[in-house]
């Protein structure tokens, strides 16, 4: 099934910026079943339990990360799920591990 995955990077000023994937993941029917597959493979990273941080890096995924982007100082190196939507988008072109 295809998935458009939006997330968010948050500086530690709040400031936002935005990115999307299209992937095609099998064996996942819903949403609910990416969302349960990122907090699986992420639980570690999880800091709010009302929001579900990741890396999506680790997933070959773009980052959205400022330009400048300092993990040693206050901002975090993790990003924040925004949604996920079934789509018939085109697949983005990156690499997905699962």
């Amino acid at each position: 099934m295809r998935f458009e995955i939006r997330y968010l990077y948050r500086d530690a000023s709040n400031y936002k910026q935005y990115e999307s994937v299209v992937v095609e993941l099998l064996g996942l029917q819903s949403a609910e079943d990416v969302e349960r597959m990122l907090r699986d493979r992420f639980a570690d990273l999880q800091v709010w339990p009302d929001i579900l941080h990741f890396r999506p890096e680790e997933l070959g995924w773009p980052t959205a990360y400022f330009e400048g982007h300092d993990c040693g100082g206050d901002d975090l190196a993790l990003h924040e799920l925004k949604d996920i939507a079934e789509t018939d988008k085109p697949v983005t072109n990156v690499q997905v591990s699962r």
